[in-house]
């Protein structure tokens, strides 16, 4: 993938600017609470990218590493530098061999006499002189004071090429280090073919200027200081050289002088034989992988008994895609997972849009109280009785859930912002269950395709990325093909990779009045008003399951049996308030929590 090509999927809406792509919000902070526009660059030619945003975000590095926050793999493995055509002045200088006090200074430091002399290192009115070679050539002299701090300069018009260029064999590794110190340290210990940058981590054209010299080199080793400055240069050098020849030394000290002050010239010299290769997005050692525990993947269960043993529950990181005709019940069952999430735990985002703000928050109360909680009253139009949540029950359930369930707010969002919303609910509010209700209503969080059908395999693959970086599950309600009858998994609506990408792949059917007529219904199904279809579990490979279940009306939910797991059961809310409570939910969910994962 090209800068280009992940600017349309994961940056729009964007603009150019030179060399610069620039969307309206950087795609790791959005802008913060000020909704700051503009504020991210991607540069093309240097392929890197950076937030503006520093005090908040700072987001910074390579395109490659961008490229892997966002689950895609960056085009190329090595950066070609522009023809910088310029002209350099030869230094003039007067030198003279190092004298007491600067050789004082280096041999602290660890250097022996031989060390800085095989570098030509002198001295001029009272500083370390460090002269720079290429091809036998004085191009650039830097200057360092012996004082504390230091203070670095060079000679103006000079060549900024890598320091100790011509004392380097091409048929030997090279090592990169982040300056001259640390340079003479590997000299020191008896590191081969060991060149500086020669501006520290802030100027890296000496890569352009000596491209072809380093070009010889098939095997690169890069010591950076081991602080920001030193890291991000590590990543840009790494970026420009080519992932496939760069080894990186890890050290737990700043640079390496001091790990040859601290640990010896054996500990240097084995830090650099121990380098490690760059670590290639989209590519990882099956062996660094850690392993699963089974009893520690969190899991948010479900309403429903059968559910849980047939797919395990809820687990962090996969995707739900749920289905079914219109008035089938998927949306109404729904609602009632989230409660059990919220009562196991776990804070939930909700998308609706179907319902105004006002409905959804009234249908969710009505399944958090529960028929033993709510007011019976008559609707004298369709002559139905209803429960209705008084004012006083209402607020003990908002008291309850609080600041563990937020709902998508379309009056005040643009249309397709959805997936943000999302990445900033889970990193800022910590929610870990998330339902959007449906597809077809997102927007497809403003993915741009060819087609509506790529567009929502688009959509639902960065829905699944979504729930395995942030470790949440994610809820998906995709409308059916057909509008009546038992659905099959086919009959899912719009990319085949929806159901492809999803991890469970469930829908509910209704039964109708013709369907409860037939001779064979109550022997196959009871009294069962609707299926929990199971068309797919990747996690247990399990696939074509049904399970029927009741409901109860007044409340909205839906149960298996009385006796199993009735209807009345009370939530977190009534033990906060010190009403009496009919089931001890916590127990049995930590109960199911057992049978399920054993």
């Amino acid at each position: 993938m090209n800068p280009l090509e992940f600017a349309a999927i994961h940056l729009q809406p964007y603009k150019i600017r030179g060399d610069e792509i620039i969307p309206e919000y950087c795609p790791f902070c959005k802008g913060g609470h000020k909704h700051e526009k503009y504020k991210f660059a991607l540069n093309m030619s240097k392929l890197t990218y950076n937030c503006k945003r520093l005090n908040e975000c700072g987001a910074t590095g390579p395109f490659w590493k961008l490229c892997k926050e966002f689950g895609e793999v960056a085009d190329g493995d090595r950066y070609i530098p522009p023809a910088r055509p310029k002209t350099y002045k030869q230094p003039v200088v007067k030198t003279r061999p190092v004298q007491s006090q600067i050789e004082r200074y280096l041999t602290v430091r660890g250097f022996s006499k031989s060390t800085w002399e095989r570098r030509q290192v002198v001295e001029h009115q009272g500083a370390i002189a460090m002269p720079y070679y290429e091809e036998g050539k004085l191009v650039l002299m830097k200057y360092r004071t012996t004082s504390k701090p230091s203070k670095h300069w060079r000679e103006e018009g000079g060549k900024p090429v890598f320091w100790g260029m011509d004392l380097c064999d091409t048929a030997k590794p090279l090592v990169i280090c982040e300056g001259e110190m640390d340079a003479l340290a590997m000299d020191e210990c008896g590191v081969p073919n060991v060149v500086s940058v020669p501006s520290g981590a802030d100027d890296l054209t000496c890569v352009e200027l000596c491209w072809e010299w380093l070009e010889k080199f098939n095997k690169i080793i890069i010591w950076g200081d081991n602080d920001k400055a030193g890291k991000e240069m590590v990543q840009k050098l790494v970026l420009k050289l080519g992932h496939k020849r760069c080894y990186l030394v890890e050290s737990p000290h700043k640079d390496a002088n001091i790990h040859l002050y601290r640990e010896g010239k054996d500990a240097v010299l084995q830090a650099v034989e121990k380098a490690k290769e760059v670590p290639v997005a989209g590519i990882i050692k099956v062996a660094d992988i850690k392993r699963l525990d089974m009893a520690k993947i969190q899991t948010a269960y479900s309403c429903l008994p059968g559910i849980n043993k047939i797919l395990g529950g809820y687990r962090m990181g996969e995707l739900t895609v749920w289905s079914g005709t219109n008035s089938s019940g998927k949306s109404t069952f729904l609602g009632q997972e989230i409660v059990e999430s919220i009562e196991q735990g776990f804070p939930v985002f909700a998308y609706s849009g179907e319902l105004s703000q006002v409905i959804f928050k009234e249908w969710i109360h009505q399944q958090m109280a529960g028929p033993q909680h709510l007011e019976v009253r008559r609707d004298t139009v369709r002559e139905r009785d209803y429960g209705h949540v008084n004012q006083t029950t209402a607020a003990k359930l908002e008291e309850w859930y609080g600041d563990m369930f937020y709902l998508y707010d379309s009056y005040s969002t643009e249309e397709g912002n959805l997936l943000n919303l999302c990445e900033i609910a889970a990193r800022r509010y910590g929610c870990r269950v998330f339902l959007l209700d449906n597809l077809m209503t997102t927007g497809l969080g403003g993915v741009k395709a060819d087609s509506e059908y790529q567009a929502q395999g688009e959509f639902v693959r960065l829905l699944a990325n979504f729930a395995k970086k942030y470790d949440v599950h994610v809820h998906l309600v995709a409308h059916p093909r057909k509008l009546h009858g038992k659905m099959i998994k086919a009959d899912v609506s719009g990319s085949g990779a929806i159901t492809n990408r999803a991890d469970n792949v469930v829908a509910i059917h209704r039964f109708t009045p013709a369907e409860k007529e037939e001779s064979d219904f109550a022997e196959r199904y009871g009294d069962s008003v609707a299926l929990i279809q199971i068309f797919k579990n990747r996690f247990y490979g399990t696939q074509d399951v049904e399970l029927g279940v009741k409901f109860e009306d007044i409340s909205k939910r839906f149960y298996a049996s009385a006796d199993e797991y009735g209807p009345d059961k009370d939530y977190g809310w009534v033990r906060l308030n010190g009403q009496q409570s009919t089931s001890d939910s916590l127990a049995e969910w930590e109960t199911l929590g057992k049978v399920v994962t054993a």
